[in-house]
């Protein structure tokens, strides 16, 4: 992890904090080997993005995330990220694609080989937002960025089954394909193919097979 707060978000994606957990400031300064300050400053950066929820006098805990609001989440996520996406392509450079790629192949090796879930879901963030900081509606792609690591933390993530995730890994493959033909089009039809499978895949885990 690059920074104490992906280190946190790591060990909420994990499933070491759970939904409306308190995070102890003094256990994770211990656990990160760094002072408190450090800790606070990486706890409102996970607050910004809506991971975690800092109440005055209480501190923080982890956001509890409703199967309503997660459902509603991936649907409005569905409608922007594509967009944002099919905006991006031709501002991304042959180094951002490069980049791109090796981060989709590697997130395809981890999904079938024993990647840890949180490095998947670390992976699968990075991918996302290097996309979307190259869309040049910089409004439309900050409110897809802060959809994204909500979904996660919202334990999503770790009810995928290891078909569910290779699937999503292939889309990543795919939409750097779409990414480097420079098709618009292409890249928001995968994107949006990409997002509905996951609005899906979290819809089982809130009522059960369908």
């Amino acid at each position: 992890m690059s920074t104490l707060s992906d280190a946190i978000f790591g060990l909420i994606v994990s499933g070491e904090y759970v939904s409306g957990e308190k995070l102890n400031e003094v256990e994770l300064a211990d656990r990160m080997g760094v002072s408190r300050t450090p800790i606070r400053e990486a706890l409102k950066t996970l607050a910004n993005t809506g991971v975690v929820v800092i109440e005055k006098n209480k501190g923080a805990r982890v956001s509890e995330f409703s199967p309503e609001s997660v459902m509603a989440t991936y649907s409005t996520r569905s409608l922007l990220e594509p967009c944002a996406a099919r905006l991006a392509t031709e501002h991304l450079t042959d180094e951002d694609l490069a980049a791109l790629r090796e981060s989709a192949e590697a997130m395809f090796e981890m999904v079938t080989g024993e990647g840890d879930l949180a490095s998947i879901a670390a992976s699968n963030n990075e991918f996302h937002a290097s996309i979307l900081s190259k869309c040049p509606n910089a409004r439309m792609a900050e409110i897809s960025l802060g959809m994204l690591k909500p979904l996660v933390a919202s334990q999503t993530f770790r009810g995928y089954s290891s078909v569910e995730l290779e699937r999503s890994a292939r889309h990543h493959l795919e939409i750097v394909d779409a990414l480097e033909h420079r098709d618009g089009e292409w890249v928001e039809a995968i994107m949006r193919a990409h997002i509905r499978a996951g609005y899906h895949s979290a819809l089982k885990m809130q009522t059960g097979p369908i």
